[in-house]
């Protein structure tokens, strides 16, 4: 029989893809198309109605940013799955670089693709979506959209 000896001193304030606060937000159930897609990540419209993709390019137009879901297997949604997407509200996302409070948003595209910067050069812009907080490169950071 194995006992616990080790207890973490603290319990983590936040995880990717969680939502930030109790505040209203809107959320919309999408089905995952053309591949997995990770918690905290912004998603475009999909192959078919009520589908979504994780956004690639540049050119891509951002349906909204996928939600935690614990019942989901290795931290994403597989193709098929059911996935709920934050159109407005404030989510934890990660930084790609240091970003400061109250900036616009912009999704990495190439080298660390799926993080958030302020850099606006060859990334996507998210319409009305600002940060919430600031973060150094690789933590998470509140995002507020709409």
């Amino acid at each position: 029989m194995s006992v616990q000896a080790n207890y973490p001193s603290g319990l983590a304030s936040a995880f990717l893809g969680m939502i930030v606060s109790g505040e209203p937000n809107t959320l919309i159930s999408r089905e995952i198309a053309g591949g997995a897609v990770g918690f905290g990540v912004a998603v475009r419209q999909g192959p078919t109605d009520y589908s979504v993709a994780a956004a690639t390019t540049d050119a891509d137009v951002v349906r909204g940013i996928t939600v935690r879901d614990q019942s989901a297997s290795d931290d994403q949604f597989a193709i098929g799955d059911s996935a709920l997407v934050m159109v407005k509200g404030v989510i934890w996302a990660t930084a790609f670089d240091s970003v400061q409070a109250g900036q616009p948003v912009h999704m990495r595209v190439a080298g660390g693709a799926g993080q958030f910067t302020e850099t606006a050069a060859s990334n996507l812009a998210i319409d009305g979506a600002i940060f919430d907080t600031s973060a150094e490169a690789g933590e998470l950071v509140a995002i507020r959209l709409g």
